[in-house]
């Protein structure tokens, strides 16, 4: 038996683990105790990581599909020649506009992945990039364009004395994109409040992070636009807004105070259902700190007001001045990324898509990317020019993930090419031409570079391989980098030029180039197997430059206009029928990233419908039972189970389960999609298409 030091690669908090080997096979893996901010904490499905790599089903060699629908194996050499080829032929005849990528979430802690697919489509002159990122929370970067932002970033969870967490369950996620500490983070909430730190939480649901708040707003799924206009209401009508900050920063404060000025503390508690004490209590906790912002998640970006909600939780900040202000220390760290270089000042709003790359159904680009949505109108619309005709996937499955699958099922089949980088048969990978099997995180070289804007100290680790990985897989970098030789492609990476032909570098000499302006050499960081928390002095953000000019713009046109619809909607009770009685809200669970994990052994196979115990029993059912489900989208089936946390009303389910229609439909065995009861092309929300995935009105009844 062997024993190796090492990391997850499963999400954000990349936790350090023990990882057992014997006959090049992962037998256990453990915390390591010895790790600076895990201290030996897993979760399950970091634990079942390695069963991953001696997954009988893994795709351990490239496949091809046959004439008859079926696969063959193919050396991935013969196969990349094969790919490029065909790409070569789709680019002549109609253009790089024909050929696009689809990056997810599995290639994020992959460290090389991201940064050579999207060198290999540049290289291509394609500006058909699509991600994860515009099927999840685009309505940050719409608020961003339309209100601007803070150059330094986000105030830290350890400079605040509030701190609010809206739609979000990061001790459950891990995610640390709301700057929740993903380390060893609910002991340190508790420690945090025990020193007066006051915090927020506004979920639905009572969610491990609610449990450990000061405070939570359990209002009705759909309504954050609402409640974010009655706590501005309540903040600015109380003058307890940070005036100095908005007289040098902020435009339209006075037109934010004049339209949430109906939202009173008892109109938000109606259409809300909360007490309306609570949504006074909420807006003076918040307003009267010194220091704390609001950041929230899933829930409201996937909501029906999406752009709507986001922006008024974003307003918050704003007229609270929830910013870091020069001489504060940034939210990342720098230890192999180095210096942020970070000043204290607004930037004013963009609206980059306006100036992006516009496609030929007329939507525009976001910010160097597209929507994800209109991925299929891309393949499906009628005509010829511009339109997409050949898409590589790394690290995703858009046929499990995207809203209304059947159109995405259609779509992906109506391509002349679709290839995968996948370790499993996904139901993405179902569908290709070509499958190309990747080399999985304890088999490659990786270090935690990418992730230090989650991490709370100067921390670094780099990991190499623990086995060895079957002769047939490829790292998925090297696929792209072969790729674009074999199509006679130059590859860029900032300053790094790579002509074609030129030798490939191997990943620890990549991966330590790219942290070259890291604070801390490679080499040394490779010297401690457990990670570091150096002891650096850490950056500090800058004062505005002489003349600094940006300024927040609190309520354009078309930000008042989808306030105005949400507010309106919400009023009206449309956030539920009489048909469709219930709410339908996502959730995270632990066993799972995504698609990622959740057909490992020991775990759970289905993902239940979540209600609470009473409605449960109003429906005559018992836990465990078949219900199906329906909405004026469509309809599935599921497997009901009781929660004591949700809200009489709500259901609850996380996303990615289940087969592709017609096959696995067992919900028992595989899991329910509820994405066959929401739509990719009605209910999107302007500019970004992010489709309706939450608050969802569906109708219950006992399968029959």
């Amino acid at each position: 038996m062997e024993r190796h030091i090492s990391f997850c690669r499963i999400c954000g908090p990349l936790c350090g683990t023990v990882v057992d080997v014997e006959d090049n096979k992962v037998v256990r893996i453990n915390g390591d105790p010895e790790h600076p901010l895990t201290r030996g904490f897993t979760c399950p499905k970091g634990r079942r990581y390695g069963a991953l790599h001696s997954d009988p089903g893994r795709i351990t060699t490239a496949q091809r599909r046959r004439r008859d629908g079926g696969f063959e194996p193919i050396h991935t050499g013969e196969a990349t020649l094969e790919i490029a080829a065909q790409l070569h032929a789709i680019i002549d005849e109609h253009g790089p506009e024909a050929v696009g990528i689809f990056i997810g979430t599995a290639s994020y802690t992959a460290t090389l992945t991201y940064t050579f697919g999207g060198a290999w489509l540049r290289a291509t002159g394609s500006p058909k990039r699509y991600t994860t990122n515009t099927i999840d929370q685009t309505a940050k970067t719409i608020a961003i364009g339309r209100m601007g932002m803070w150059a330094a970033g986000q105030q830290r969870f350890d400079d605040s004395d509030v701190y609010m967490l809206v739609g979000t369950n990061p001790p459950l996620s891990l995610q640390g994109a709301t700057g929740f500490p993903i380390h060893d983070g609910l002991r340190r909430v508790d420690a945090a409040r025990a020193d007066g730190t006051k915090v927020i939480v506004v979920d639905p649901r009572r969610t491990e992070a609610a449990a450990h708040a000061d405070l939570h707003l359990a209002l009705k799924p759909g309504t954050d636009a609402t409640l974010f206009a009655g706590i501005l209401n309540a903040v600015l009508s109380a003058n307890l807004h940070d005036a100095p900050f908005c007289d040098r920063w902020v435009n339209g404060l006075e037109d934010l105070r004049a339209a949430v000025a109906w939202a009173t503390p008892a109109l938000v508690g109606q259409h809300c259902e909360l007490d309306p004490d609570l949504v006074v209590e909420a807006a003076h906790l918040f307003a009267t700190a010194k220091k704390g912002p609001v950041r929230s998640g899933t829930g409201p970006d996937m909501g029906p007001h999406a752009n709507a909600a986001e922006h008024l939780i974003q307003a918050l900040n704003v007229v609270c001045g929830r910013f870091p202000q020069a001489g504060d220390i940034p939210v990342a760290s720098g230890v192999l990324s180095g210096p942020a270089n970070a000043v204290a000042m607004a930037i004013s709003p963009t609206r980059f898509w306006e100036k992006s790359y516009r496609m030929r159904t007329g939507v525009m680009g976001l910010g160097g990317e597209l929507p994800s949505p209109a991925m299929i109108d891309d393949i499906l619309a009628p005509g010829e020019e511009g339109k997409l005709r050949a898409l590589v996937v790394c690290g995703g499955n858009p046929a499990a993930a995207f809203p209304g699958q059947s159109r995405i099922v259609e779509a992906l089949e109506g391509l002349e090419l679709l290839v995968t980088v996948d370790p499993v048969w996904s139901e993405t990978a179902k569908l290709a031409d070509y499958v190309i099997g990747p080399a999985l995180g304890f088999e490659r070289w990786d270090d935690t570079r990418g992730y230090e804007h989650y991490m709370s100290e100067p921390f670094a680790q780099v990991s190499g391989p623990v086995i060895e990985p079957p002769p047939g897989v490829i790292e998925d970098w090297h696929f792209y980098w072969d790729l674009a030789h074999a199509m006679g492609l130059t590859l860029q990476i900032g300053k790094r030029v790579y002509e074609p032909g030129a030798p490939r570098p191997s990943t620890l000499e990549m991966i330590a180039d790219l942290a070259s302006k890291g604070y801390v050499p490679h080499e040394e960081v490779r010297a401690h197997v457990h990670g570091k928390i150096f002891d650096i002095e850490p950056d500090r953000i800058g004062p505005a430059p002489e003349g600094a000019s940006g300024r927040f713009e609190l309520f354009a046109g078309d930000v008042a206009q989808d306030c105005r619809r949400a507010w309106d909607a919400i009023a009206d009770a449309s956030t539920s029928t009489p048909d469709h009685p219930f709410l339908l809200i996502v959730r995270r669970n632990r066993d799972s990233m995504n698609t990622s994990g959740r057909r490992l052994p020991g775990v759970r196979p289905f993902n239940p419908l979540f209600l609470h115990p009473d409605d449960l029993t109003d429906l005559g059912l018992a836990s465990g039972d078949l219900v199906d489900l329906s909405s004026k989208h469509g309809a599935t089936r599921a497997v009901a189970m009781p929660d004591a946390t949700m809200r009489r009303g709500d259901a609850s389910m996380t996303h990615c389960y289940g087969g592709l229609p017609g096959e696995e439909d067992d919900p028992q065995a595989f899991g329910t999609n509820p994405n066959r009861l929401l739509s990719i092309d009605e209910d999107l929300q302007t500019i970004s298409l992010m489709p309706h995935m939450s608050a969802v009105p569906i109708r219950i009844a006992p399968a029959g």
